[in-house]
């Protein structure tokens, strides 16, 4: 056993997955390194930065951290970003998708490596995956709409109020409307990124890449973690079924900005705080029945249904 190599594994996720609370279990896996959303948070800065009319380079020659830095840290001040921005939370090799590309390249051949990140933060730049010698398992977290969709309302709700733009307007939770109110709503509500990405997976990277129901994971964690583990090369131990509540294991993770630390109420603390304090998983809540979802959760889970069907076909199942 000992010829073997450490897993290198990267589950790509829709929002609203318990993804973050599955890399939290996964933090516990001996000798891991969890790399938590690398693509997705550059993706955010690039599209933020862009619209404040600082385009980010695509390359990592052309990137010049400290002063980018520097720069934002003027245009920041004073807003509810500037605490984010902070020089010493910020680890910049992983501020452009670039640059995560090279961490991804460049982790020792001895490390087990996990990454947890949504499809959309690559949608656009598939050429700066990791390259297939570097050996990273393809994987891909699904969801049904229906589930998805009315909790990410919720979030993008609190989200768009906790880090507004400007000349937004103030938000309603009777009249919102996620599929044109959210600047950064991807084409497809996200769920077109995840299935593309897996079609090119598919052609250039695996045949048959994983594909994991989260709703079933929940349902049924005893059977289905370890069907997962073993596709994916990760060493199964029951164990992983229950974890610490604590969210210190957290602060060992790559990630642009710290995890811990938070208050409740800032973009972290809305976003993840539920997952950073789990300690394990239970089953999803029933569905919330068609007649009671607002007509923008109507209007995205019919636009997304197909794909996520198609995915559904090629799950691991029980």
């Amino acid at each position: 056993m000992s010829d073997l190599k450490p897993f290198r594994v990267i589950m790509w996720c829709v929002p609203r997955s318990i993804s973050t609370a599955i890399a939290k279990c996964f933090s516990f896996i001996d000798n891991a390194e969890v790399y938590f959303e690398p693509y997705c948070l550059a993706f955010f800065q690039d599209f933020t930065l862009k619209m404040m009319g600082m385009p980010l380079p695509k390359s990592s020659s052309d990137f010049q951290p400290e002063a980018a830095l520097a720069r934002i840290g003027a245009m920041v001040k004073g807003t509810p970003m500037e605490a984010m921005f902070m020089p010493e939370k910020i680890n910049m090799s992983l501020f452009i998708r670039d640059g995560v590309r090279q961490k991804l390249d460049d982790q020792p051949a001895d490390k087990p490596t996990f990454v947890k990140d949504m499809a959309y933060g690559i949608t656009g730049y598939l050429d700066l995956l990791p390259k297939k010698e570097a050996g990273y398992k393809h994987t891909f977290l699904i969801r049904d709409p229906e589930r998805m969709f009315p909790s990410w309302r919720t979030l993008l709700m609190a989200q768009v109020a906790q880090m507004p733009i400007p000349g937004q307007k103030p938000i309603d939770p009777a009249t919102f409307d996620m599929t044109t109110e959210v600047p950064f709503m991807m084409p497809g509500y996200t769920y077109k990124c995840q299935y593309d990405l897996w079609k090119h997976v598919q052609e250039n990277f695996d045949p048959n890449p994983v594909v994991i129901d989260v709703d079933e994971l929940l349902a049924n964690p005893a059977e289905m973690l370890p069907k997962y583990f073993e596709a994916c090369g990760m060493p199964w131990d029951a164990k992983y079924l229950q974890w610490d509540a604590s969210a210190d294991i957290v602060k060992s993770w790559q990630c642009l900005f710290p995890m811990t630390g938070t208050r409740a109420d800032d973009i972290v603390g809305v976003t993840h705080v539920k997952a950073l304090e789990s300690s394990g998983f239970r089953a999803s809540k029933p569905k919330i029945p068609r007649s009671e979802m607002t007509p923008d959760t109507i209007k995205a889970i019919d636009a997304t249904a197909d794909y996520y069907k198609e995915m559904a076909e090629a799950r691991i199942k029980l």
